[in-house]
């Protein structure tokens, strides 16, 4: 099985051979400077000579990896990038804050426009862009009913805010535009943000979502988990034949990857929700683990490294999935929704059926 490789260290990354070589890159110089050369000899962008490497490199077979995350201040080569290239591997990255900021999507090779241009004529018709968006958003307020549900089961009240929340799905699946979808599922997420502090262990000021800028440390927590969430997501559908910029409920446009929102959709609960329960709960990360300036929190290096392990775990662990009736990885479900997506507007399967939990 590919691997996902994780870079939080100021690093160089360059190609040797079929391997990759990542450098660590000395603290002692500021990072964020422009200070680049060109090199004669090949005519590419390299690192300022004074960034001098601290001696510790590590090699990774290219074959191994399936996806690069990086963090922190990352300089390349262009031979790096073409090995990246050769091997269809993509790169995601994310400023210093934990906000994703953009990938390296290498040339597909073996796309098929086939397949865009019928993704393509189901977003332009209204009824079968309605059908998928609603499917969609019904797996994904199942999924979340269901974190409420196992939650409840442990003798938590929750059972007034469940039940709301199965009302609003009831209307999901009567809605007639994408928009009235989009209302009733910010509804959902208001309810469900709601019965957080309830679910927590640790005691935190957190009522309700707050994107730009996150305030408080759980939407620091919410917004780095699905940062990572839809890259993970990019990268799965970059591994298809579909194209990540035609969504079905997020609208196209702004340079965003609407498709890959609208995927995890599906999967933040059941994959980002968890791990925030889990580090808060087994005081994995605490407050201590964040800095702080006029409300914005912002999590610190070893606390990042420690949320993206708990994501990576929880990517990698295996469940039945009921209706296939076999094992499989939530990493691996993520690709077979890009796959399921397909099949249903080729007309192979006649209905689309998005991933529901337990």
């Amino acid at each position: 099985m590919k691997n996902n490789i994780y870079i939080f260290s100021n690093s160089i990354l360059s190609r040797k051979n079929n391997t990759f070589k990542i450098e660590k890159m000395s603290d002692a110089e500021a990072i964020h400077e422009i200070d680049i050369y060109e090199d004669d000899r090949e005519y590419v962008i390299l690192p300022s000579p004074k960034y001098e490497s601290n001696g510790e490199a590590k090699y990774l077979p290219a074959e191994t990896i399936e996806a690069f995350y990086t963090f922190g201040e990352v300089r390349f080569n262009a031979q790096f990038f073409k090995c990246l290239s050769y091997y269809s591997i993509p790169l995601h990255m994310f400023n210093y804050y934990g906000n994703y900021i953009g990938s390296f999507i290498p040339v597909d090779n073996e796309g098929d426009g086939s397949i865009q241009l019928l993704q393509s004529q189901f977003y332009f018709d209204q009824q079968k862009r309605l059908y998928i968006a609603r499917t969609i958003l019904e797996a994904a307020v199942k999924n979340i009913s269901d974190n409420l549900n196992s939650y409840s089961y442990e003798g938590i009240e929750l059972d007034e805010q469940i039940n709301k929340i199965n009302v609003l799905l009831d209307q999901i699946r009567l809605s007639i535009s994408v928009d009235e979808l989009r209302g009733f599922e910010g509804n959902v997420r208001n309810i469900y943000y709601q019965c957080w502090p309830e679910i927590f262990k640790q005691k935190f000021d957190f009522d309700k979502r707050i994107k730009n800028p996150p305030y408080g440390i759980i939407n620091s927590l919410i917004s780095f988990g699905n940062s990572l969430m839809y890259a993970v997501c990019l990268s799965e559908i970059y591994r298809t034949r579909l194209n990540p910029y035609i969504g079905f409920i997020h609208e196209p446009g702004n340079k965003k990857h609407s498709l890959a929102y609208d995927i995890s959709e599906i999967f933040k609960p059941v994959i980002v929700d968890r791990v925030i329960f889990r580090v808060i709960n087994l005081k994995i990360i605490s407050a201590n683990d964040f800095t702080s300036k006029n409300g914005i929190y912002l999590l610190k290096d070893k606390a990042r490294q420690k949320f993206v392990e708990e994501f990576e775990k929880r990517l990698s662990t295996v469940i039945t999935h009921r209706r296939l009736n076999r094992r499989i990885s939530y990493r691996s479900l993520i690709r077979m929704e890009c796959f399921n997506l397909i099949n249903f507007m080729i007309g192979k399967i006649k209905s689309y059926e998005p991933y529901k939990g337990i």
